[in-house]
C-alpha cells in the first residue's frame, strides 16, 4: 500500500539518495534544510523522496529521486500527482532538469510544459555533470499549472 509522508526527521540520513538526484553536495546543501520534504513509501519501503520550496505563487521541486531499483514503475509519477495536490493553492509546480536528461520526457508525460532555461546553471557545480554522455550546461525549466488565478 502506498503512503505519502512529510519528513520532519533528520534530513541528513537521506543524503545518499538525494545525491542521486543532485550530484553536488554543495548544491544540495543550498536547499536540504529549506522547504518541505516528502517520502512516498510502498509498505515500509521508501520509494521516492522530494524536496519542495513554495513561495506562495509557485512551488519548486528542488530534488525528486526514486530509489534505483524502483525507477520506471510509476512511483515518480505518483509523487508528482501528490505534490500537485499538496501545493494546489500555488499557481504553478515548477521543476528543472538537465538539457539532455531523460527526465524531460518524465515531466512532459506528467503534464508539465517547458517554460524557460537557466543558462549555465550546471557550470556552478564543483565538477562536470555528465548525463547521457553529454556535459550538462543549462537547466531546462518545466511548469505545471495547478490553480487558475482570478
Amino acid at each position: 500500500m502506498l503512503s505519502f509522508k512529510r519528513i520532519d526527521s533528520d534530513r541528513s540520513v537521506f543524503i545518499p539518495l538525494l545525491l542521486e538526484g543532485d550530484e553536488d553536495m554543495a548544491m544540495l546543501d543550498r536547499y536540504l534544510h529549506k522547504g518541505e520534504m516528502f517520502g512516498l513509501y510502498d509498505e515500509d519501503m521508501l520509494a521516492v523522496l522530494a524536496i519542495v520550496i513554495a513561495d506562495g505563487g509557485s512551488a519548486e521541486i528542488m530534488n525528486i529521486v526514486t530509489e534505483g531499483n524502483l525507477r520506471g514503475m510509476g512511483y515518480g509519477s505518483a509523487m508528482l500527482s501528490f505534490l500537485s495536490a499538496e501545493f494546489s493553492l500555488c499557481e504553478y509546480l515548477i521543476a528543472g532538469t538537465g538539457d539532455s536528461s531523460s527526465a524531460r520526457a518524465f515531466y512532459e508525460k506528467n503534464g508539465f510544459a517547458e517554460c524557460g532555461v537557466r543558462k549555465g546553471f550546471f557550470l556552478q557545480y564543483s565538477h562536470p555533470i555528465i548525463e547521457n554522455g553529454r556535459k550538462l550546461v543549462d537547466m531546462i525549466m518545466y511548469q505545471k499549472r495547478l490553480k487558475q488565478w482570478q
